[in-house]
């Protein structure tokens, strides 16, 4: 790997990838939700463990590839960032949802993190293409004959059950907060749908999702806020569609949880 694919820019590409390299010394690992699938690889040491579908998750192994499923929470501690190999690099691959069909379902992986060296070198060479700016008829082949090794070698048949099994009442608020995304939600409509009290509600939802119900609608409203930015939508454009009550609002939710403002991040990928 050059140093000149690991300058810790955004990319995105047309064919639906956005790529990010993050140095693990530079402690860049904020609390996101993604829309799509991530795929990440590690180099050069070990990266922090991170939470994730309600537990801690150990670093992966040389060679290793991890996937995480849509619209799940994934978050690293302070302390685990600290504790981390500080020469580690991070190269991940933010896919959309639909790059990876299974049928007319959407494909399971119950495990986090795969050793897969053959798989690895394949994404570590496809993030190189990336940031070298290659041909991209031949970057998005190799994205697709990478996704069905994935998927092939990795991914559960059509149909099974999601990795985690959490309560009905517990989905359907998380249903509830996917469908109004941009509608001005009161914690007493949350309660009222989960058949509990709202202490009760955030408690349990913060057990099985890793943040509480407002938090985790802002994850939801970033991940699209980013999709939207990157397609060329201006920020004022996004800040209205998604409910915000202005820019600067938005804007303050971005810089708090990347650290830049949301026109800042559209810069990056466009």
């Amino acid at each position: 790997m050059t140093e000149s694919a690991i300058d810790g820019r955004h990319r995105r590409a047309r064919f639906g990838v956005e790529s990010l390299v993050v140095r693990v010394a530079d402690g860049d690992f904020p609390t996101v939700v993604n829309s799509g699938y991530t795929v990440k690889i590690t180099h050069g040491g070990s990266a922090p463990p991170f939470q994730y579908l309600g537990r801690t998750q150990g670093p992966p192994v040389p060679g290793a590839v991890t996937v995480i499923e849509p619209h799940e929470v994934v978050s690293c501690l302070d302390q685990d960032k600290a504790a981390a190999d500080g020469q580690a690099i991070v190269q991940l691959m933010f896919l959309d949802a639909d790059l990876m069909p299974v049928g007319t379902n959407r494909p399971r992986f119950h495990e986090v993190t795969y050793p897969d060296r053959s798989l690895f070198n394949g994404i570590a060479a496809l993030h190189r293409g990336l940031a070298h700016g290659e041909d991209e008829l031949d970057l998005e082949s190799s994205l697709i004959r990478l996704l069905t090794v994935l998927l092939a070698r990795h991914a559960d048949a059509p149909g099974a059950a999601s990795p985690t099994l959490r309560p009905r009442a517990l989905r359907q608020v998380r249903e509830m907060l996917h469908s109004q995304l941009n509608s001005n939600i009161k914690l007493d409509d949350l309660a009222a749908v989960a058949g509990c009290s709202k202490r009760h509600l955030i408690r349990s939802f913060r057990q099985a999702y890793g943040v509480p119900p407002h938090h985790y609608r802002t994850l939801l409203r970033l991940a699209r806020a980013k999709s939207m930015l990157a397609a060329g939508r201006s920020v004022a454009e996004t800040a209205a569609e998604l409910g915000y009550c202005d820019q600067s609002q938005l804007n303050r939710h971005f810089r708090r949880e990347f650290g830049m403002s949301a026109g800042g991040y559209a810069r990056t990928v466009r």
